[in-house]
């Protein structure tokens, strides 16, 4: 971890497998619609763990495959099954509270789309918490692009020296570092994703009330 003598005021934060927990319902909607159009070829777990973190376009074109343009409805409608089984990461919510009282200001940057964000995380009450929120339409270039991160400075009027992005994910890294602010990984659910160039490792979501 390194150390900065810079004070955050803004805590920006994605949103799948950082806040939320939604690996397994997102993996296996995945599997299922895979296998409605690409039959004959199964996909692992594993080998459909690049497609977390980004857009569905920037998942296809990953997995190299092509896929006719009713794809992406079908994943929503799957994912509707699924999602009910998603929820806040332990200690997620202590930690929002505690950034609150610690008067930070929270923010999300996360690249679901808005309707996505109706749909599935409306009912987790971040709208209360946060003081911006960027999704999929609010720009048209995407993480690990700097853009997301740039619209929430325009929307904050934020000091870049006085913000740092946390995710779970290299593109969430990247995106921060491309944006000039300080970057941090949640490592809380991912033991593989602890060595890292992020500014900031955090083991648990307790850890980032001690910068």
């Amino acid at each position: 971890m390194t150390a900065h003598p810079k004070k955050f005021t803004h805590f920006i934060f994605d949103l799948d497998g950082t806040l939320i927990d939604t690996e397994q319902s997102v993996l296996k909607t995945w599997q299922t619609t895979l296998k409605q159009f690409v039959p004959g070829r199964d996909f692992s777990k594993e080998e459909l763990r690049v497609v977390l973190g980004i857009t569905t376009q920037k998942a296809l074109e990953k997995l190299k495959v092509n896929v006719p343009d009713d794809f992406e409805k079908q994943w929503a409608v799957r994912y509707q099954q699924a999602a009910h089984s998603i929820s806040f990461f332990d200690g997620v919510q202590d930690m929002l509270k505690g950034l609150k009282e610690r008067n930070r200001t929270i923010g999300i940057v996360s690249s679901r789309s808005r309707q996505e964000y109706q749909d599935y995380f409306k009912r987790f009450g971040l709208d209360n918490l946060c003081s911006a929120l960027v999704l999929k339409e609010d720009t048209q270039k995407h993480k690990p692009d700097p853009q997301p991160i740039a619209k929430y400075l325009e929307l904050t009027q934020a000091d870049p020296a006085q913000c740092i992005y946390i995710g779970d994910m290299p593109t969430d890294v990247e995106c921060a570092k491309n944006a000039g602010i300080s970057s941090g990984l949640a490592a809380w659910h991912r033991e593989d994703m602890k060595n890292s160039c992020a500014d900031f490792v955090f083991t648990s979501p307790a850890h980032i009330l001690n910068i």
